[in-house]
């Protein structure tokens, strides 16, 4: 059994598009997470005008604490639509996290819920300050 497993570990690790990129430097800002959270989505085609919202904790180390809530869902298209842009959020926040953070923007995070909102409009004013993080599609 334990030559199977590993024979299986091998085998995912060795294919490149199942491999998560290393993030480059660790993250020491709100401006820096955006941009982190913003490459870790993948939008897909026909979903114009759904957004997914979470609110959940992370820990100094940048690991989500618990189970991320849903605090908003805005479905368009039709259902096999829907299901890829849930997944797609998800996937976002399994693919990002943990992420790489400084000590001192850690303490910061241990302290702050973050909400997190991953919306396929067209960019308009958002609550962008600090905690409160809006990821739009790119136009």
């Amino acid at each position: 059994m334990i030559n199977r497993l590993g024979a299986l570990c091998l085998t995912v690790a060795a294919v490149p598009s199942l491999a998560i990129p290393a993030q480059a430097t660790p993250v020491n800002n709100w401006a820096e997470f955006h941009r982190a959270m913003a490459a870790c989505w993948t939008i897909p085609p026909g979903t114009e005008g759904s957004l997914m919202a979470y609110r959940f904790g992370l820990d100094k180390t940048g690991a989500i604490r618990g189970k991320p809530l849903t605090t908003a869902r805005r479905l368009t298209g039709d259902s096999d639509a829907q299901k890829r842009y849930e997944d797609a959020a998800a996937a976002a926040l399994s693919q990002c996290f943990p992420l790489a953070v400084t000590p001192s923007f850690g303490a910061i995070l241990g302290e702050s819920p973050i909400y997190l909102r991953f919306v396929n409009t067209p960019p308009t004013a958002a609550y962008q300050i600090n905690n409160n993080v809006t990821v739009f599609a790119p136009r």
